[in-house]
C-alpha cells in the first residue's frame, strides 16, 4: 500500500508529463490497492489525497490540455469509493465533472467516470450531505431545464443560429450527457421518480420559449 503523499506524487508527474512519471495504469493500480485498506472516506490518507488533488487541479490542470483532464478524472474515478458524497457536490462537480460533461472530445470512457460520479452525488444519502443532495437533484434539473440546448424553443434556435461548431458541439454534449445522467438516476431512484423526471423532459421541449 502506497501513501497518500506518494500517490499524488505520482500523479503530478502523470499531469506534469515528466520523463519520470509512472504509467497512468501503474497509478491506478496503486491507487486501487491502496484505497481498499482506507476502509471510510474519512479515514487520514484519504483525506490528505483528496487535497493534494484539488490543489494539483488549482496548480497545475488545463481544461485545454485533454490527457491531463483525462487522466485526472480516471484518478477521481478510482478513488470513488473514499470521496464523500458532499465533497463531489460542493466540490468536484464545478471543478471537473461539469467541464467534462460538457467536452466532446473526451473518450468515452472518462466521460462515463464523470457520469458515474455525478451519480454518487445525487444518490448517495448521509447525516452529513442529505441536504446538500437534495440541492444538487434540484440543481441538475435546473441545469437540464434551463442551460441545456432545445429545439423546440425560439430563443434557443436564434442563439444556435449564432453559435460557432465547437460551442454547438459542447452544447449538444452537456445536452446529451445531462439526459444520459437524469435517466440513470430515475432508474436508480426510482422513488425520488422517473415519472417526475419524465414530466420535466416532456414540459421543457414542449415550451416554445424561455427567458
Amino acid at each position: 500500500m502506497s501513501s497518500a503523499t506518494d500517490i499524488a506524487r505520482q500523479v503530478r508527474q502523470i499531469l506534469d508529463g515528466s520523463p519520470d512519471a509512472p504509467s497512468l495504469q501503474h497509478t491506478i493500480d496503486t491507487i486501487d490497492d491502496s484505497v481498499s485498506e482506507w476502509t471510510i472516506p474519512s479515514s487520514s490518507q484519504a483525506k490528505s489525497l483528496l487535497a493534494s488533488l484539488e490543489d494539483l487541479y488549482h496548480q497545475v490542470l488545463d481544461h485545454a490540455v485533454f490527457h491531463q483532464v483525462e487522466a485526472f478524472l480516471t484518478v477521481l474515478y478510482h478513488l470513488r469509493i473514499v470521496i464523500p458524497a458532499g465533497s463531489i457536490v460542493s466540490t468536484w462537480f464545478d471543478l471537473v465533472l461539469r467541464p467534462a460533461l460538457r467536452e466532446p472530445k473526451l473518450s468515452t470512457s472518462v466521460v462515463r467516470f464523470a457520469k458515474e460520479l455525478v451519480l454518487i452525488g445525487l444518490v448517495t444519502f448521509d447525516e452529513e450531505n442529505t441536504s446538500k443532495t437534495k440541492d444538487f437533484r434540484r440543481r441538475l434539473l435546473d441545469l437540464y431545464l434551463l442551460d441545456a440546448h432545445s429545439e423546440s424553443s425560439g430563443q434557443d434556435a436564434l442563439e444556435w443560429a449564432e453559435l460557432d461548431k465547437v460551442s454547438r458541439d459542447k452544447r449538444e454534449c452537456w445536452k446529451s450527457n445531462l439526459e444520459d445522467v437524469l435517466i440513470t438516476f430515475g432508474m436508480k431512484c426510482p422513488q425520488v421518480g422517473t415519472r417526475q423526471i419524465a414530466y420535466l423532459h416532456r414540459s421543457f421541449q414542449a415550451c416554445p420559449e424561455r427567458t
